[in-house]
């Protein structure tokens, strides 16, 4: 699909790829076109190209001044990644002097849906799972979980996983973002990020996790007597995707935070873990909560999984 977006007041920009629907691994010819359609000259104008994934342009293009319906093409030459799924977008960026005192910009994109398919995580994570069926795929920073599962707290902790193991210090910070989570009907369903002295025996101790539910908002829940059992809660709220969650552990302390945009953070709780020890597995989680067996499946995907000592 195509995600050509500009604004209305002009100048109108457009990204065309070819082919039209790359798959993983295909040269593809994206064409960026710009068309002066405002009442008044571009001034300055400075024409920025970006692959998919990138963080800087692929080609960076001084257009100078552009007279009133000026039309300018580019065309970029690129490989379509082979590690990526969802959407994969070509990016055109123009920024402009509008009277030679204030600047504006416009962008257009070309969007290619990607499908997941599973197709396991490479070192140095790996996975784990409570119930059956789960499966786990990588595409460059993102990590994605298709997992079913009855609950994550209480008694029954079913989940599935992608961890790190030994990771985390006595004092440190776990983050990741929670772009989606589809499949289930259920609104209970969640998913977030984890610590554990052992992700994959929490009542080795330290066990805490947030996580973002399908409708029902943030839940931070810890394990307080080292039994390997959530049972603790605090959050609620509206839910929204993508999400932020954040877990800061200061020894026996975990501190969770959530935010919609990365920078705002809100505190959602703090809780004493007195079972937690030293080193110990940092990880992202999912779960269905299904209340029949086996029921549906959620895939949650994630990004920007980082673990740092504080």
């Amino acid at each position: 699909m195509t995600d050509n977006a500009f604004d209305t007041l002009g100048p109108t920009l457009t990204v065309t790829t070819e082919p039209a629907e790359p798959t993983g691994g295909d040269t593809v010819t994206a064409t960026a076109v710009l068309t002066n359609d405002c009442p008044f000259p571009l001034r300055g104008t400075v024409l920025y190209l970006a692959d998919p994934g990138a963080e800087t342009a692929a080609r960076t293009i001084p257009l100078g001044d552009l007279r009133r319906g000026a039309t300018v093409t580019r065309r970029w030459r690129t490989t379509m990644p082979s590690d990526v799924a969802g959407d994969v977008s070509y990016t055109a960026h123009v920024v402009f002097d509008v009277d030679g005192r204030s600047s504006d910009c416009a962008r257009a994109a070309r969007t290619i849906s990607v499908p997941y398919t599973p197709n396991g995580v490479r070192d140095p994570f790996r996975t784990f799972s409570t119930i059956d069926g789960t499966k786990y795929g990588q595409f460059g920073t993102q990590l994605v979980i298709w997992a079913a599962g009855r609950d994550l707290s209480g008694g029954t902790d079913e989940k599935g996983m992608i961890y790190l193991p030994g990771a985390t210090t006595e004092s440190c910070v776990v983050q990741a973002e929670v772009m989606s989570l589809t499949g289930s009907d259920n609104p209970v369903a969640k998913s977030g990020i984890a610590i554990a002295d052992d992700l994959t025996d929490p009542a080795k101790g330290g066990y805490a996790v947030l996580t973002m539910s399908a409708q029902y908002g943030v839940e931070f829940m810890t394990d307080s007597d080292g039994d390997g059992r959530l049972d603790t809660w605090a959050g609620g709220g509206g839910s929204y995707h993508p999400v932020w969650l954040r877990l800061v552990r200061s020894g026996t302390t975990v501190t969770a935070y959530a935010t919609g945009n990365g920078l705002a953070w809100d505190e959602v709780g703090s809780a004493t873990v007195a079972s937690a020890g030293g080193a110990g597995d940092a990880g992202v989680v999912a779960s269905a909560v299904n209340s029949n067996y086996p029921g549906t499946t959620v895939r949650s995907v994630f990004d920007h999984f980082t673990l740092e000592a504080s």
